[in-house]
Order: C-alpha cells, then structure tokens, then sequence
C-alpha cells in the first residue's frame, strides 16, 4: 500500500518569510523547484509557487507574496487520499506533515507516476494496488465493505485452445462488464491479477449476491460476442460489520477479506456455482 511517505521528496527545502520574491526564485530556479514550503519558527505559514512569484514584485517579502491558505497531507494518507486533496483544491503540490513539522513534500507529478503504477493498460482499469489504497480509505472512514472476486473458468485452457488474442480480448470484455453494470459511487473495480478481478462494494452482502449473479451473466452474454461465451465464478466476504475496524489492522483486513473472497470463488468453481459466500 502506497502511502504518502513513501513518494515523498525529504528533507524539504523550504524558505524564510522574511526572504525577498527575487531570492525565492534564484533559489528556486538553482534547485529546480516548483515552488518552496514557507516556514517561520519551525511552523509552516504558506507556500510560494512559480506563479506566486510571476506575479509578485522582486522586492517584496515572500511572506507578501505566498500563498497563506495551505493544504497538507500526513505521511499515512494513500496515494490515492493525496490525489483528491490535490484535484479538489487544484494545487500542484502538498507539503506532508508530522506533529506540526513539515517532513516533505509531494508534486503532482509524482502522484501521477504512482497512479500510473496502480494501471492496468489491458483492460483499462486500476490493478490491485489501486483497490487496497481505495479500501483503506473506506475502512478508515468507518464504512462496512464486502469484496466480490471473480475468477474466470478454465481460463488456462482458453489460451491454449484459441491463442492469447482471444484470451485478452475476453478479458478486455469483462472489463467492460464491470464498468457498465457496478455504480461509480459505491462500487470499486480492480483486475486484481491474471485472470481474477475485484469489486469493493459499500452494498450490504444482499444486494452484493445479486450484483455478482448480474455480472456473472452478463459476462458469458457479452464474452459470446467475441467467440466463445466465458464464464466466471465468484467469491463473496464481507458485508456485515456495522462499526469501524482498528486503523492498524486496515491492510489486513483488507488482504484477509479478498482471500477469503478468493477462496470461495475457488469453492464455486469446484461445486459448479455461480458464487459462494464465504
């Protein structure tokens, strides 16, 4: 699990108030920099960006010149939780903080590396990195989730008897499945590994059983389309504690929800069902 202290650069360079617009920008053009945490008695007071500087007059004070309202992230926060900080708040960087110490800072350049990392380009969604960061967040704000994996039948077999093509274009279909049928707001998907694929869900197991047994369908329909109909079986966990888990536990939880998922999808798989709740 990506968090922000992993990417972050350390130690920060960071600047007096007291410094002129024009030291701001000789010292960040001679480091290479975007723009400079201000800090004044170990505090962090604003951040002076390239744009700040742009429009600001070489002789004033930084502490004139910075950008005073300044959004921060902690050294636990995901990848995924920096992310949206900086989409909301249209910044290009966030300084991380530790009992009120700057300890670095983050570019939006580098969260787009990370996030590119979390991409899988066959089928066009997140991988499974994506959906242990995506769940963290969910576990830590308290909600209950369920985890539904499916696993695609035989898929080995597949590949020998109608080549790879086949086999990833079959997969590219399940893809499209998942994205058409599961809800932005509540559902998360990820291609957790080869031929296996996750949904992280805020419905309760109820709801989630019948949203399996609607992709599960709907696969073998839209799988025809290219070839032969693929089918998939699916394992369910989750979906019933009503208050939130220990923080410290989270990647865990997670880790022990989606095995158990993978478990029982194994399970449907040998009593030839649809899917098995674990």
């Amino acid at each position: 699990m990506f968090q922000a202290k992993d990417i972050m650069t350390s130690p920060v360079i960071s600047i007096d108030p007291e410094k002129s617009v024009f030291y701001a920008a000789e010292y960040m053009r001679k480091n290479q920099l975007g723009g400079l945490p201000v800090i004044e008695n170990g505090n962090l007071v604003g951040i002076i960006t390239s744009r700040d500087i742009r429009l600001s007059h070489p002789n004033r004070l930084v502490a004139d010149a910075m950008t005073k309202r300044v959004f921060s992230c902690a050294p636990s926060d995901t990848v995924w939780d920096v992310a949206m900080v900086m989409d909301k708040h249209r910044v290009e960087r966030l300084p991380v903080v530790k009992n009120s110490t700057v300890i670095g800072i983050i570019t939006k350049t580098q969260i787009q590396k990370k996030m590119g990392q979390m991409y899988d380009p066959l089928t066009d969604i997140y991988n499974s990195a994506y959906i242990y960061q995506v769940a963290t967040r969910l576990l830590t704000e308290g909600h209950e989730i369920c985890v539904i994996l499916f696993d695609v039948n035989n898929f080995g077999k597949i590949n020998k008897k109608f080549g790879h093509v086949y086999g990833d274009s079959c997969l590219k279909e399940i893809s499209k499945v998942l994205h058409e049928y599961t809800d932005d707001e509540c559902d998360f998907i990820c291609r957790y590994g080869g031929d296996e694929f996750v949904v992280v869900t805020l419905n309760k197991i109820s709801a989630a059983k019948q949203l399996a047994a609607k992709i599960i369908d709907k696969i073998a329909f839209h799988t025809s389309k290219v070839g032969v109909p693929v089918t998939v079986s699916a394992g369910i966990c989750g979906g019933h504690r009503k208050y939130a888990r220990d923080y410290n536990n989270q990647y865990k939880v997670i880790e022990n929800l989606i095995n158990k998922a993978s478990l029982a999808s194994t399970q449907a798989k040998t009593l030839n069902k649809k899917y098995i709740i674990y």
